[in-house]
């Protein structure tokens, strides 16, 4: 049987108004009588109804976070900034995951804006529909783009560009001449602006030092996990592609599976192929080789997207947010 608040106020002999107040740390409450509705609260372990309250109050404390998975380095560590910076926080995290199927992204919008199921919505490398961003705009709803920009939505993002051109100038200058990129899809449904804007980056780099682009060394993956990295230097080999660095802009856990994959095959590294990943991941300076990378603050972004996402909930921000972090060059012996 679900406790009510007036079960509360029975027990602690007040009135349902009285402990709606404590609940709200109202300060007219004198210090006596909020300790007792807090000792009939705790000993009936009630919870407020905060969709009945959402639904009277027009809020539901509530932040929506979709990805295409939870599963992957990059969701997990903005996840951590969030719960870093949430505190005591009266908000609460709600995760949707698409799954990576076709027409869920849309489905799951609909149902948070419609349904009225959360205050703010935060895309993790998703872009929306402009059709669906207007509805938004419209219901006042405001939306967060990680890794993503559009006109109307708030932005977080690292320069990309910025840090695809890092990875890229420090293998020229290292003398390296066959440089291939394993980097997520360019043009998938449900990626952000993030791998193109590291491969141009990349590629940049590589015409400012000389360094002729190899399309054919290339790979887009999909899945940015371990098992992609093993697999983009068994093709290498299998192609018979003559590389003698990667930059893995898909991130570090990728460039993992490729340095465990180097071990297998007995390709050293960085004396036969220098390693470059993206992300800086606390486990990428234990690996072996230590693994030299682009620095990225993904929890940094989490803590920033928390911020943004209490002040666009209360209406303070009347103008989109954009905030551009830098990346990092982080020197290791991987290259």
């Amino acid at each position: 049987m679900s406790i009510t608040i007036k079960d509360v106020a029975k027990r602690a002999g007040v009135s349902h108004t009285t402990v709606s107040m404590v609940v709200h740390d109202d300060k007219r409450i004198t210090a006596e009588t909020k300790k007792k509705v807090l000792a009939a609260i705790e000993e009936l372990k009630y919870h407020p109804n905060y969709l009945a309250r959402g639904l009277v109050q027009g809020k539901t404390n509530t932040i929506a976070i979709m990805a295409t998975f939870f599963s992957s380095f990059f969701e997990m560590n903005f996840l951590k900034g969030i719960e870093q910076e949430m505190g005591d926080s009266e908000f609460q995290i709600n995760e949707y995951s698409t799954r990576g199927r076709p027409g869920v992204k849309q489905q799951i919008m609909e149902q948070i804006l419609y349904g009225k199921r959360a205050d703010v919505l935060i895309l993790l490398s998703i872009k929306p529909d402009k059709s669906i961003l207007d509805e938004f705009k419209k219901n006042e709803l405001p939306i967060i783009l990680i890794e993503e920009e559009m006109k109307g939505a708030h932005t977080l993002k690292t320069d990309n560009y910025k840090g695809g051109f890092l990875a890229g100038e420090y293998l020229v200058k290292k003398g390296r001449k066959n440089i291939g990129v394993i980097v997520g899809e360019i043009n998938g449904d449900e990626v952000g602006t993030s791998p193109d804007e590291r491969l141009r980056g990349f590629k940049r780099a590589l015409e400012d030092g000389g360094v002729a682009f190899n399309k054919n060394l290339l790979i887009q993956i999909k899945n940015f996990d371990y098992r992609d990295g093993k697999e983009a230097l068994k093709e290498y080999l299998t192609a018979g592609a003559k590389l003698d660095a990667v930059f893995c802009a898909a991130g570090d856990y990728v460039a993992m599976g490729f340095l465990e994959e180097a071990k297998r095959q007995g390709v050293k590294v960085p004396q036969d192929i220098a390693v470059v990943g993206y992300d800086d991941l606390e486990m990428s300076a234990i690996v072996n080789p230590p693994l030299t990378t682009i620095k990225q603050s993904i929890t940094e972004l989490g803590r920033e997207a928390f911020k943004i996402s209490v002040d666009a909930a209360a209406g303070k921000l009347k103008e989109p947010k954009i905030i551009v972090l830098a990346p990092e060059l982080k020197i290791r012996e991987s290259a």
